[in-house]
């Protein structure tokens, strides 16, 4: 009998934690928007709370999934701590991935006609925002995706183009139909708003000429304002890249003085080598994958100060470097956890309000089955929901707030020595009042640390693992005065470690748990 109790005790503590798990992001109010901390770095919940971006890119979820997928999908995504979902409402009709019909054979646009939405097809739009909110994840919503704009780089085929003036009564039709959905509103679209019309259709035939659509865009953005009839939450997703004698693919050196814009956004490509891809294109400027901190931390300081994601990085399983470009191209080498782990850590150590993670078969919702496989994805999205990447992003966020949040501050004065570049960049992040220290020490490299940037008369540190979200005490206690070099657990190209040092009056429980 005592056995059968405690067996059934157990199942009901296991059955406690899926569905404290499952709805952790519950206090988040999604009637409301979401907000900008008074320092401008920041994200808070409607409340106040803190609110960290952990998100996923899901593109396709409205194109390509049933209800059942769907759901499915972010109960999965909730479980494992996400809070953002990324989604695109509309692609060009001639996209391969984004346009066309939906799984209930319904198009976004009758006859192609920006100025019609199609309500059959944002029925399953509405379907998913609703039952997302029901496991607390914000939908980050695309209005459109680039070429819906550009009428580029499609597949042949009529493609849609929105001009201003049905981008603004499009824009009003979307957010009022979403009004008190929480909605998150990403402009924009792998598109950095000066670009070549003809991209993605033969460069170098008919205008290639830049053209500037942030017009269109602050149209858009100025109907979303009329049909929230509030204040609506509004950022912007650029390109990897630009071309030469643009700027460089970041929000805020092309947005700045926008009062719609609330937060910088950037794609820090993915790409290990860029100049292949600006060769075979003809553009100016890619970033490099490797070193995403450098944008994130450009957009940090920039003015008016506001929060950074680095919306779309380094997708587990997707191809890191190809032999030429194009349908021909061949894939030589893949990004895996440990590069979207990379990108994760080296981006809220340089300043980021959160990230963005990304799976290759599942941001397109991709059934071999029925679908042709973009970038080489080799799998079904189902398959690849639960990799280890994308279980080890909830790590991230459990750290970041696992101490005082709102306080801390990149620093890499506080490293002693050369900190790196590309993956093997060491970062540093810190409370401003010197509470704790972070480092991310991607190679499991040894690292001294100014002592005399920690308060208190005496420091405790820690060894957490993202790879496990576990922590262990380093023995000893050290004087904030002078420098301390510490040697992480293990070394090598993936045995990455993030050193954690506290101000011992502080009692800060272990790195990872609940402050």
């Amino acid at each position: 009998m005592r056995s059968n109790s405690i067996r059934i005790l157990g199942v009901a503590i296991v059955t406690i934690y899926l569905l404290l798990a499952a709805t952790a992001n519950a206090a988040d109010d999604l009637t409301k928007p979401i907000r900008v901390s008074p320092d401008g770095h920041f994200l808070v919940q409607p409340d106040g709370q803190p609110f960290f971006w952990l998100g996923d890119t899901a593109w396709a979820i409205f194109v390509r999934s049933t209800r059942e997928e769907a759901d499915g999908y972010l109960k999965d995504r909730a479980h494992m701590g996400f809070t953002v979902i990324q989604a695109v409402a509309i692609g060009g009709t001639a996209n391969p991935m984004l346009g066309g019909p939906n799984r209930f054979d319904a198009f976004p646009l009758i006859d192609s006609d920006p100025a019609l939405p199609n309500p059959k097809y944002f029925e399953h739009v509405d379907w998913v925002v609703n039952r997302a909110a029901q496991y607390g994840l914000r939908i980050a919503m695309l209005p459109v995706w680039g070429d819906a704009v550009t009428g580029g780089y499609g597949e042949g085929g009529p493609q849609v183009k929105f001009n201003s003036k049905e981008a603004q009564a499009y824009g009003r039709w979307l957010a009022a139909r979403y009004r008190h959905k929480g909605i998150i509103w990403v402009l924009g679209g792998d598109l950095t708003p000066l670009w070549k019309k003809d991209f993605g259709n033969e460069i170098g035939n008919g205008d290639i000429g830049v053209t500037d659509y942030r017009p269109v865009f602050d149209a858009m953005a100025q109907g979303i304002t009329e049909g929230d009839g509030d204040n609506p939450f509004i950022t912007y997703h650029p390109a990897c890249c630009s071309w030469s004698g643009t700027a460089h693919p970041r929000t805020s050196l092309y947005f700045h003085d926008r009062d719609w814009l609330d937060m910088n956004m950037l794609q820090s490509s993915h790409f290990l080598r860029p100049e292949c891809f600006l060769g075979m294109t003809g553009m100016g400027f890619a970033w490099n994958a490797t070193f995403n901190y450098e944008p994130i931390s450009d957009e940090y300081h920039s003015k008016p100060t506001r929060p950074v994601i680095d919306g779309e990085a380094r997708y587990e399983n997707l191809p890191s470097d190809t032999q030429g470009w194009g349908p021909n191209a061949k894939s030589i080498g893949f990004w895996a956890a440990y590069d979207s782990r990379n990108a994760a850590y080296h981006s809220v150590f340089a300043g980021a309000a959160g990230y963005t993670y990304g799976n290759n078969s599942v941001f397109q919702f991709l059934n071999p089955e029925i679908q042709k496989p973009l970038f080489d994805a080799k799998k079904s999205w189902k398959s690849e929901l639960d990799t280890p990447g994308a279980q080890q992003m909830r790590h991230v966020k459990t750290l970041m707030l696992s101490r005082p949040y709102f306080t801390h501050i990149p620093d890499q004065s506080i490293i002693v020595g050369d900190a790196g570049e590309g993956t093997g960049h060491i970062g540093a992040t810190r409370d401003k009042d010197g509470s704790y220290a972070k480092f991310y020490l991607p190679h499991g490299q040894p690292i001294t640390v100014d002592m005399s940037k920690i308060a208190g008369l005496h420091a405790v540190a820690w060894w957490f693992n993202p790879r496990s979200g576990t922590a262990q005490r380093v023995e000893g206690r050290f004087p904030t005065t002078g420098t301390a070099t510490f040697n992480p657990p293990s070394r090598g190209a993936e045995s990455d470690w993030v050193l954690v040092v506290d101000d011992e009056s502080k009692g800060f429980g272990a790195p990872g748990a609940k402050l």
